[in-house]
């Protein structure tokens, strides 16, 4: 076997051009691999949200059915109260007029100080 220049060129080139061609095959092989596992972890995660998705509209649907149960226990003036809102703002309205009597007896305290 004859070594020179001209057989070692000749053989880096070939060792290099054989090197590109096989890291560009386990490039797109790894990529598809990857690709794959990409595809089946969304799956997974696909399948777990809609569990618990599942999960908690049951859990949901079973709180509301008991507290239909025991909404007949609650007395009357909670079921009116959370049926109709605009009570509380009347009910509100006396609750006031004790914090203006603070005021008037809170600025006669003051008037009499001076």
């Amino acid at each position: 076997m004859i070594i020179d220049a001209k057989t070692i060129t000749l053989t880096l080139v070939i060792v290099v051009v054989a090197g590109y061609f096989g890291l560009q095959f386990i490039r797109q092989l790894t990529l598809s691999i990857a690709q794959e596992n990409h595809d089946a972890n969304l799956a997974m995660d696909m399948t777990e949200e809609a569990k618990r998705a599942r999960r908690q509209r049951d859990a949901d649907a079973a709180a509301s059915a008991a507290f239909e149960k025991v909404e007949n226990l609650l007395p009357a003036s909670v079921i009116k109260a959370k049926a109709n809102p605009t009570n509380t703002n009347n009910d509100a309205a006396p609750e006031s007029e004790p914090l203006s009597e603070k005021s008037q007896s809170n600025s006669d305290l003051a008037a009499s100080v001076v």
